[in-house]
């Protein structure tokens, strides 16, 4: 098997020498400036299900539990918790102190007055995600706590299994011990906000007026233009040796969806990170223009058939379709081997992950001859529709010439993420490109997220596969509390899952970015650069 090549932290070369590089405590001040590919769908975490959205929300919002840079659960805004009945209740240990930000969108104060969060925002804010008329498409991560059914359909009006014991101490009670309960808790959907400012602005424009107790609060947002944040001075944490966080004044998110342009502008220090992708990757690894990172990633890029429109309503095509494409010819000449092919939906590291499965080998004589059986002998024509960003465009005019060669015409059709997000979710899209990047590490936030029949459309499965045996499968894996067992039972899911083919599966995901080499405190998260916090990062100059 080919070795594709992963640098898992690289590079600060002789960097780590220079003056200031390993200071003790950060040094206050400056805007950091930044690029978002695409104008984000939502800033309000209980809608948000995209790297975009979420890249701002990290700042703005916290959850009760964090994940290191490593991808390891911690303690967040809660200091502590205790997991007790068979895992089953869930008791967290607020930290004081924290207070929700005073004053948003250039000092206009906030409904709540910048108030402490206690243990009752917490069930408020629970009761609110998991709301009928909220409609949060993440809602049902959380569709184990005791009461959420009786909730979701108006037998009761409230989450029975959330309280509040005192106001530092919350209670999360589970119908059965989901075993990566706390690592769902982690997501982005699951922070604490305040009642007076959701209820001020509304469920709608809420996304416009976002509060919470993040490092820096939001300031403004011009459309397709720039998000501002400023420095939460009122934030609950503090360095090594007691100084306040964060040290930055502020964050400046610029749109910029053009790479060329992106690049660009990084080069005259007009933003001080950029994702690094062809044409620019050898001079980003040279070390002459910033500082380098790059680790895999825990994720997977495919293209999504929709199951239920023609022609991928035949098993056949789907099949075809992806024994027609090479893999490893893609990854070394477009990605310049910074991938590894997917055999199917679980990139490697994730528990569950197979190195058996089996999956589609380059084979087009066995791509012509199912196509020909499913009655496309003379050919077959579609359209991709991907979101628009240089390097979606070079990989699918990659496989554009591969399928070529089967007799399969792709016709390509890009729009902004925006749009691309929401008819892919409505179901309107027969043929997309698609990505998904770790929520939590648990083969739960791939196979029974993004495949599950409960879950078509915003909730994540926009290839609207329903399959009985893998429902099953995947369910049973959520009730069992035997990590081998579980295993087999993601095994046997993730191979139906390869066999029916409702994905095009293309390659796992390597992260890789370039900061200026100003910049201090930076670091490069396991689950991707959009899951960082700005909270330690400062500017040496």
């Amino acid at each position: 098997m080919r070795k594709y090549r992963f640098i898992v932290l690289v590079t600060v070369l002789a960097l780590a020498l220079m003056s200031g590089m390993v200071a003790a405590t950060g040094r206050y001040g400056g805007i950091w400036k930044d690029a978002l590919g695409s104008n984000p769908p939502h800033l309000d975490p209980v809608f948000a299900t995209d790297t975009t959205s979420a890249e701002v929300g990290y700042q703005l919002f916290e959850t009760l539990i964090g994940l290191d840079p490593d991808g390891e659960i911690m303690p967040l805004l809660a200091e502590s918790w205790d997991v007790e009945d068979g895992g089953t209740r869930f008791v967290f240990n607020l930290r004081k102190g924290v207070k929700f930000h005073a004053s948003t969108e250039g000092g206009t104060p906030t409904a709540n007055g910048g108030r402490e969060v206690t243990a009752h925002d917490w069930v408020w804010t629970f009761n609110y995600i998991c709301s009928p008329e909220t409609n949060s498409p993440r809602a049902y991560f959380v569709d184990m706590i005791v009461g959420y059914d009786d909730y979701m359909s108006g037998k009761a009006s409230s989450l029975a299994g959330v309280r509040a014991i005192d106001d530092y101490t919350l209670e999360i009670e589970t119908t059965y011990p989901f075993a990566p309960f706390v690592q769902v808790l982690t997501y982005n959907t699951f922070v604490v906000l305040p009642k007076e400012d959701v209820e001020k602005w509304g469920t709608a424009d809420f996304n416009f007026h976002p509060v919470g107790t993040g490092p820096f609060k939001f300031e403004s947002w011009a459309q397709d233009e720039k998000v501002v944040l400023s420095r939460n001075e009122n934030y609950w944490a503090k360095d090594e040796e007691g100084n306040q966080l964060p040290y930055l004044d502020g964050i400046e998110f610029r749109i910029i969806v053009d790479q060329t342009i992106e690049f660009t502008e990084y080069k005259l220090g007009n933003i001080y990170q950029t994702y690094v992708d062809d044409p620019y990757y050898e001079e980003a690894k040279s070390g002459d223009v910033g500082v380098f990172y790059e680790r895999p990633q825990m994720g997977t890029y495919y293209y999504g058939f929709n199951v239920e429109t023609e022609p991928f309503n035949d098993k056949r095509v789907r099949q075809a379709f992806n024994y027609a494409i090479n893999r490893e010819a893609l990854i070394d000449l477009v990605l310049e081997g910074r991938a590894s092919p997917a055999k199917g939906v679980l990139p490697p590291g994730m528990f569950g992950y197979s190195q058996d499965l089996a999956g589609y080998e380059y084979n087009p004589a066995k791509a012509k001859a199912l196509l020909k059986e499913a009655g496309y002998g003379s050919g077959i024509e579609v359209t991709l529709q991907y979101n628009t960003h240089a390097g979606h465009k070079r990989i699918a005019e990659a496989l554009q010439a591969q399928f070529a060669q089967v007799g399969i015409k792709i016709n390509l059709h890009n729009v902004d993420w925006g749009v691309h997000l929401d008819t892919t979710e409505r179901g309107e899209v027969p043929f997309f490109r698609m990505g998904w990047v770790v929520d939590y590490p648990d083969p739960d936030n791939f196979l029974y997220v993004l495949l599950h029949g409960d879950n078509i459309g915003p909730q994540g499965n926009y290839s609207r596969f329903n399959n009985d045996k893998f429902n099953s499968l995947t369910q049973g894996a959520r009730l069992e509390g035997d990590q081998e067992k579980r295993r087999n039972l993601y095994q046997l899911a993730e191979q139906i899952v390869v066999d029916e083919a409702p994905w095009l599966f293309i390659y796992h995901y390597v992260d890789h970015t370039l900061i200026r080499d100003f910049a201090r405190g930076y670091e490069l998260p396991a689950f991707g650069q959009y899951t960082n916090k700005f909270t330690k990062v400062w500017l040496d100059q």
